[in-house]
């Protein structure tokens, strides 16, 4: 069974190996929310609502993240053994595969006590329960009333100090636009292949991501962005929808553990 802690580091921890995955924020808030209605479907709304609040996203975005959590939790689309999808309706996760571990609440706040003085030992009980007491001491009201000027003249040097760093930022700022200008970039490698121009960075490992992910696709699909760094794969593909062929393009990004065929997958599913 797993184990899911929004709170944690690593989210997901299972129960008998120990294995542990980390989520992405919003893979998270998606988890999140399928876990709190377990056994009953979530529709794609909500969903999206929970981890994109205010915000407009393709539909491809919430079906990556399904994928994602799929992944992590040793699931597939195909097989649907924890996270199950109801066309039309959105998904489930099923119930009795995961539970989410709840952090102790504070205690209710008790009427205030007089008390002996606190000894070290439960100083350090304070400490480590992150609490902070502060004095109410009647000095301190007179001594900002009185320290007036002194606050002016701070806020002098404060006001100088940023007018400073202003000028130096915009220096800065100004240089690494002037740098950045006059940069050689160097061309992205384009090639076409079944109908389908590849766009690739002009290194090893661009030929390599070309070589796998070269494949005879759908014919309104047009062109191929691919790159990749130390964590994740991106792709981008621009097609034609519809029956007015309006041009679109659809964004995705892959952790280096999924497959070549999984990734043509998921190009084929949603660049149509």
């Amino acid at each position: 069974m797993w184990c899911f802690d929004p709170t944690a580091r690593w989210q997901l921890t299972h129960t008998q190996n120990s294995t542990a995955k980390k989520l992405k924020s919003t893979d998270s808030k998606i988890l999140e929310m399928l876990l709190l209605h377990q056994g009953h479907v979530v529709s794609k709304k909500e969903l999206e609502n929970a981890a994109w609040p205010g915000r407009f996203v393709s539909k491809s975005s919430l079906t990556q993240s399904i994928a994602q959590l799929r992944f992590a939790l040793g699931d597939s689309g195909r097989e649907q053994k924890i996270i199950k999808t109801l066309p039309k309706q959105g998904y489930m996760l099923v119930s009795n595969v995961m539970m989410m571990k709840i952090n102790a609440q504070p205690k209710p706040a008790q009427a205030p006590v007089i008390v002996a003085p606190v000894q070290a030992e439960e100083q350090s009980d304070l400490s480590s329960q992150n609490t902070q007491i502060i004095p109410n001491n009647p000095e301190s009201t007179h001594s900002c009333i009185s320290s007036s000027p002194g606050i002016s003249r701070i806020q002098w040097c404060l006001l100088l100090l940023l007018s400073i760093s202003l000028i130096m930022s915009s220096y800065w700022l100004t240089v690494m636009i002037y740098k950045n200008n006059h940069i050689v970039r160097e061309k992205w490698q384009q090639t076409s292949y079944q109908g389908v121009r590849y766009f690739f960075e002009p290194k090893e490992q661009g030929e390599q991501l070309f070589n796998w992910l070269k494949d005879t696709y759908s014919d309104n699909l047009r062109m191929l962005y691919l790159s990749k760094n130390l964590e994740q794969l991106y792709v981008s593909c621009t097609y034609l929808s519809g029956s007015l062929k309006e041009r679109k393009v659809t964004n995705m990004s892959f952790i280096h553990n999924f497959s070549p065929e999984d990734i043509k997958r998921a190009i084929r599913e949603q660049c149509q």
